[in-house]
C-alpha cells in the first residue's frame, strides 16, 4: 500500500498508509497537503468508492492536553448541522511512524524514529479557500453576498456559543464551502459545561492578530474574563476585513467603514474596547444585524 508523509515542519513528520477508515465504515484515500498549523495538518482526501472529495485533519501534536482538545473539537462538530459551520463527516485514528530527515552521503534521507503512534483524524467538508484569501481577490465581494454571509455566520456563532466559546475566530478559520462561509477550527473552544479549560494559565488564547482587547489584557496579567463578547469582537473584526480589506485597529469611525451606512453603528458597538459596552451575546449581535439587513432590503 502506498504511504503519505504528514509534514508539520522539518522536525515533526509522520508516515501513514494512504488509505484510512473512518468510523462511518468508509475508506478514504489521503491526497496532497492543504494546510499545516502548530498542532495539526490538513490534507485533501477522497472516498474510495464514490470519489467524493473531502478534507482530513490529522492531529500531529500528541501531548495529552492537545489530544483532549482534538477530541473536544470532534465532539462539538458532531453536534452541529448548519451550512455556516464546517460539516463533520467522520473520525478515526491512523497508525503513523515518526520520521526524521537526516543528511547522509550528501543527500537527505528520511528514516523511522520510534514505534508507530495513533494519530487521530477528522474528515470534514472540503473548502475551496479561506476568507483570508477570498477577501484578497481582485473583485470586491458584493454587498448582497457578504451581508447574507454575515447574517449566517452570526447565527452560527450563536449556536456555537450555546455550547462553547470559540475563541479563535479569524479569516483563516472562516472557510468558503460551496456558496457558504463556514466557521471552522474548534481546537481552542472552551465548553460552558462538561469540560475543563484545557488552556495553561500562561497560554495565549486567541488568534494573534484578531484577539479581543480582553484576550490581549489577559496575556498582560489582567484578570479580564473572555466571554461571548470576545467571540463577537473577533467575528466583527472579520466582517470589517471582508468589507473593507483592512483590520479595524484602534477607534473605528464611520469614515473608515466601506459597507452600508446603516450597519456601521452595529459594527462600532461590536468593536468597542470595553467588553461591557459591546453586545453581551452573539445572539444579540445576530439579532441586531438581522434587523438592519432586513430593514434595508
Amino acid at each position: 500500500m502506498n504511504q503519505v508523509q504528514l509534514f508539520r515542519n522539518q522536525s515533526s513528520t509522520y508516515t501513514i498508509d494512504e488509505q484510512i477508515t473512518g468510523d462511518d465504515g468508509r475508506s478514504y484515500i489521503v491526497g496532497e497537503r492543504i494546510a499545516a498549523g502548530g498542532n495539526a495538518v490538513v490534507h485533501e482526501c477522497y472516498e474510495r468508492l464514490s470519489g467524493d472529495n473531502y478534507a482530513v485533519k490529522f492531529q500531529v501534536e500528541l501531548r495529552q492536553r492537545r489530544r483532549e482538545r482534538f477530541q473536544r473539537e470532534v465532539e462539538l462538530l458532531r453536534e452541529f448541522d448548519d451550512p455556516h459551520i464546517i460539516r463533520f463527516v467522520a473520525t478515526g485514528t491512523a497508525p503513523g511512524v515518526r520520521t526524521e530527515r537526516v543528511q547522509r552521503g550528501g543527500r537527505v534521507v528520511v528514516q523511522p524514529r520510534g514505534n508507530p503512534e495513533s494519530l487521530p483524524f477528522v474528515i470534514l467538508m472540503k473548502a475551496s479557500e479561506d476568507l483570508a484569501k477570498h477577501a484578497k481577490a481582485p473583485q470586491q465581494i458584493p454587498s448582497a453576498t457578504y451581508l447574507a454571509q454575515f447574517l449566517g455566520l452570526s447565527k452560527a456563532l450563536a449556536k456555537i456559543n450555546e455550547k462553547a466559546l470559540h475563541r479563535d475566530i479569524k479569516p483563516e478559520n472562516i472557510l468558503v464551502v460551496g456558496s457558504a462561509w463556514a466557521i471552522s477550527d474548534f481546537g481552542l473552544c472552551d465548553l460552558h459545561e462538561g469540560g475543563r479549560d484545557l488552556s495553561r494559565v500562561d497560554e495565549k488564547i486567541g488568534p494573534a492578530l484578531w484577539m479581543s482587547p480582553e484576550a490581549f489584557n489577559k496575556n498582560l496579567g489582567c484578570a479580564d474574563a473572555i466571554g461571548q463578547t470576545s467571540d463577537v469582537f473577533q467575528l466583527a473584526s472579520v466582517f470589517w476585513y471582508a468589507t473593507c480589506g483592512r483590520h479595524p485597529t484602534g477607534i473605528v469611525r464611520d469614515t473608515d467603514w466601506c459597507g452600508p451606512v446603516a450597519l456601521f453603528p452595529i459594527m462600532e458597538r461590536a468593536l468597542l474596547h470595553n467588553c461591557e459596552n459591546r453586545f453581551q451575546s452573539s445572539a444579540e449581535f445576530s439579532e441586531a444585524l438581522e434587523a438592519v439587513i432586513y430593514r434595508d432590503r
